[in-house]
C-alpha cells in the first residue's frame, strides 16, 4: 500500500448545506484522481491544525454532498466543522496498491491510527472529530497514518514544544 498526494482544496461553506471548491491550480472543481472511486483518505483542517479525518471510497464531490446535506436522518449529522467554520482546507490522498478486498478495512485502520496520533500528540481529539472505526492495525497502517499526520499541526506542535520548555 503506498499513498498518493496530497491533493489540495480549500473549502468555504456557501450555507447550511452547501460549498464551494478551489484547488490548489485555481479551478473550482475536485480534479481527477480525487473525482473517482477508489479508496481515499481525507483531512480537513484549519489553521494548520487536523480538525477532521474521513475516509471514502467515492468521488470527494459525491463525499462532500453527504457531508454537507446531512441532517441526522439515518444518524448522520454530516461535516460538524461545517456549522462553525466559514472555510477549512482539505487534502485528499488516494490509497493505492491495496486490493479490493482490503480496501474498507485498510482505510479504517489509516484513518483511526491518525486520529490516534493526535490524541497521543494533544491529548485531545480532533476538534470536529464525530465518530472513529478502530480495527487492529499493522505496521504499514500506521506508517501511513504516520504519513498523512505529520503533514499537519505542526504549528500547534511547534506551539506545544515552546510551551513546554519556557
Amino acid at each position: 500500500m503506498k499513498l498518493e498526494g496530497p491533493y489540495a482544496y480549500q473549502v468555504s461553506v456557501d450555507g447550511d448545506d452547501s460549498y464551494s471548491v478551489l484547488s490548489a491550480e485555481g479551478r473550482r472543481t475536485f480534479l481527477a484522481p480525487v473525482t473517482t472511486r477508489g479508496p481515499k483518505l481525507y483531512v480537513f483542517s484549519h489553521s494548520s491544525s487536523l480538525i477532521y479525518i474521513g475516509q471514502t471510497v467515492q468521488g470527494m464531490s459525491a463525499r462532500m454532498r453527504l457531508g454537507f446535506k446531512a441532517d441526522g436522518t439515518g444518524g448522520y449529522w454530516g461535516y460538524r466543522w461545517r456549522k462553525e467554520l466559514a472555510e477549512a482546507s482539505l487534502h485528499i490522498w488516494v490509497l493505492n496498491e491495496c486490493p479490493e478486498e482490503e480496501e474498507f478495512y485498510a482505510l479504517e485502520c489509516i484513518e483511526s491510527e491518525v486520529v490516534y496520533l493526535y490524541r497521543s500528540e494533544f491529548n485531545q481529539w480532533p476538534k470536529f472529530q464525530t465518530e472513529i472505526h478502530f480495527h487492529e492495525s499493522e505496521g504499514n497502517h500506521r506508517a501511513l497514518a504516520r504519513e498523512i499526520f505529520n503533514g499537519f499541526n505542526k504549528e500547534a506542535i511547534n506551539k506545544a514544544m515552546h510551551a513546554t520548555s519556557a
